[in-house]
């Protein structure tokens, strides 16, 4: 029961949130529900720390042929980052979310991503990966779409559209898949595969097909379209949420699969991952910028760092899965806080254009250290957790004899700095650009819940970069489980 009450926790709420009318009483539960959540999957962690590996079969059906939940370090360390920034973000939410939205099911809505996150970091067969993908998607585009604004519902119907291809993608290639091995649980799958030898070819039509899903959910080159396109559209509460958990989820199972699967042809897949992860970070970075609206700004480098966790993921070492998983934890921190940041300044300004904005460190000097904070973790300065992400990844890269692809990912790093510098000097620096602007007298809105969130994320973010040290050799341990699948084969199908 211990996993399956992390897809329990988040449908209770959905249930309970359709009986009650009262606003304030749905937001009380949200937050509570989220502070359960949050103290469950540390629960997990702990548990799967010493256990090594929880393994559930639904109905007492035994693997390959029940429905199987499965956590191991791996998938535990995303459940409790996921947590945490859902419960900073639903805080935040419940004060920078305006009262129609809540009323039209915000809170509602943002579980039912929750359950699709907690859902897919769990699923022990390939099927259900989909259906808890797809939990997400339809969350996410009601989410996104919630207000009815003009550029609200064209930007969630670029996002719902480019997704489904993601999901016929994905959904093709499970039956293909399925068509050649015969099942759907990815433990049954990697043991039978690791029996084919040298068939395994005959499986890359099927894993391609997966894999550009996978790579669609992501955002890698050349199938990230959708998410400029949409992510600067919702509000920035929702616009975090996204940043902090859907992308990487897609990240989350690219890893999956590349250990279980696809590593029986590491000299194919390997070279598809490089490109895709050194195109994503290049083009990302380069889009990111020549744009003048912060969210956009934004936007393109959650492109442009999930080309980091590709190439990491590429060298198929031990130090290169340890610097992926590192390196999304990261991201997810410090993404979804630039966000936040970025809602406050909506909040304050009504505008994020960069040509517009300016003073706001004066305005309040706390929120331009928050941004400060979360902009150059990103940009991968000391001793912020994004220094040590990246340092992670360049290592493992050099020390795989990677040269050229870490040489790459050290010059996007120099472009990203260069990109928060200018929304550092534009927005919180210089006088805004008209005396009109400058003289204006702004109405005063209460922030206290968002900026006690965003202190919070902020402190986590220099925490996990004076915590390095511990965190990775976590990592290390989760990497050194993924790149032995027979570890995982045997604690889902003997019940080990």
């Amino acid at each position: 029961m211990i996993l399956f009450t992390l897809i329990l926790l988040p449908f209770t709420y959905l249930m309970l949130s359709l009986l009650i009318t009262n606003t304030q009483v749905k937001k009380l539960l949200a937050l509570i529900f989220a502070t359960v959540n949050l103290a469950w999957v540390v629960m997990v962690l702990v548990r799967v720390s010493t256990e090594e590996m929880l393994v559930v079969n639904m109905g007492s059906w035994p693997a390959p042929y029940g429905i199987t939940l499965a956590a191991d370090r791996f998938s535990a360390f995303m459940l409790v980052i996921a947590a945490f920034v859902f419960l900073l973000v639903s805080y935040y939410s419940s004060q920078s979310i305006d009262r129609e939205r809540r009323n039209n099911g915000h809170f509602f809505y943002s579980f039912g991503i929750l359950m699709g996150v907690n859902g897919s970091f769990i699923a022990g067969d390939i099927f259900n990966l989909y259906v808890w993908f797809e939990v997400m998607l339809i969350s996410s585009f009601i989410l996104m779409g919630l207000g009815g604004e003009r550029k609200q519902l064209e930007g969630s119907i670029k996002y719902l559209i480019l997704n489904l291809i993601g999901s016929m993608f994905f959904l093709a290639g499970i039956g293909l898949l399925y068509g050649k091995v015969g099942t759907l649980n990815m433990a049954d799958i990697a043991s039978r595969i690791s029996l084919a030898g040298d068939n395994f070819a005959a499986l890359n039509p099927a894993l391609i097909l997966i894999v550009v899903g996978f790579s669609i959910k992501g955002a890698l080159f050349p199938f990230f379209f959708w998410l400029p396109a949409s992510y600067h559209t919702p509000p920035p509460a929702v616009t975090a949420l996204f940043a902090g958990l859907l992308t990487k989820v897609g990240i989350y199972s690219l890893i999956r699969i590349f250990t279980l699967f696809l590593f029986h042809d590491y000299a194919f897949w390997s070279n598809v991952v490089f490109w895709m992860g050194g195109l994503s970070m290049v083009v990302g970075v380069i889009a990111a910028s020549a744009q003048m609206e912060l969210r956009k700004i934004l936007a393109f480098h959650i492109i442009s760092q999930s080309g980091y966790m590709a190439i990491a993921l590429g060298f198929f070492t031990e130090a290169g899965i340890a610097a992926a998983i590192f390196f999304t934890a990261h991201n997810m921190l410090s993404k979804t806080n630039a966000f936040l940041v970025a809602g406050w300044v909506h909040r304050e300004r009504g505008t994020l254009n960069l040509k517009i904005l300016g003073d706001m460190f004066q305005r309040s000097p706390l929120w331009g250290v928050l941004f400060f904070i979360s902009a150059f973790s990103l940009a991968g300065l000391p001793p912020l957790s994004g220094f040590f992400g990246k340092f992670m990844v360049l290592k493992a890269g050099v020390e795989s004899r990677h040269i050229l692809i870490s040489m790459v990912a050290l010059f996007v790093g120099l472009i990203t700095l260069f990109s928060m510098v200018k929304i550092w000097l534009e927005v919180f620096w210089k006088l805004p650009p008209s005396e009109k602007v400058r003289t204006m007298t702004y109405k005063v809105k209460p922030s206290g819940r968002m900026l006690a969130a965003s202190t919070i994320m902020a402190c986590a973010i220099i925490a996990m970069g004076l915590c390095a040290n511990s965190i990775g050799n976590y990592c290390t341990l989760a990497a050194r489980d993924l790149l032995n699948p027979q570890k995982y084969i045997s604690y889902v199908l003997e019940n080990k």
